[in-house]
């Protein structure tokens, strides 16, 4: 056999090879792509429905119109309803950077609750108010980081 001739053979036989285990490859990293991008779209989907659940009781700390005053008694009803949530509801939901917040103001509540500088009923001080609202804030910020609702669509920025 003619050496051009057998070297065009083993030239186009290394060509299908390559082509072949390119598709292949792309093809799994698409299916992999995919996967991530179903798990992810699962995962934000669920995030929204129980973090709506953390987010109600968590109108005792707007900065603006809250439904009661904050008080030491307010604040240990709410760290119960938080606790309640985070082992029935959504606790296994939370990104680590968005758990690190929750217990910032889970640990916040506690100091604040067990501190003798408040009676259970009397009103927070401005710096304790100011204190606990910004690790509230915090937490809201990274509940919505985490579900996305803050940015805006990808989608409409094309």
């Amino acid at each position: 056999m003619d050496s051009t001739i057998v070297i065009a053979i083993i030239t186009g036989l290394f060509g299908i090879v390559s082509g072949v285990t390119l598709a292949y490859l792309g093809a799994v990293l698409k299916f992999q792509k995919d996967l991530e991008a179903e798990y992810d779209k699962d995962l934000r989907n669920r995030r929204i429905e129980v973090y709506k659940e953390l987010w109600k009781p968590l109108q005792l700390l707007a900065r603006y119109d809250r439904p009661e005053p904050l008080t030491p008694q307010n604040l240990e009803k709410l760290s119960v309803e938080m606790r309640r949530w985070y082992f029935e509801i959504g606790g296994l939901y939370l990104s680590e950077e968005t758990r690190k917040t929750y217990f910032d103001l889970k640990q916040a509540i506690q100091r604040l609750t067990e501190t003798a500088k408040h009676s259970a009923d009397e009103v927070l001080d401005q710096h304790d108010s100011k204190f606990i609202l910004q690790k509230a804030s915090l937490l809201r910020a990274r509940l919505t980081y985490d579900v996305g609702t803050r940015k805006s669509s990808p989608i409409a920025d094309s």
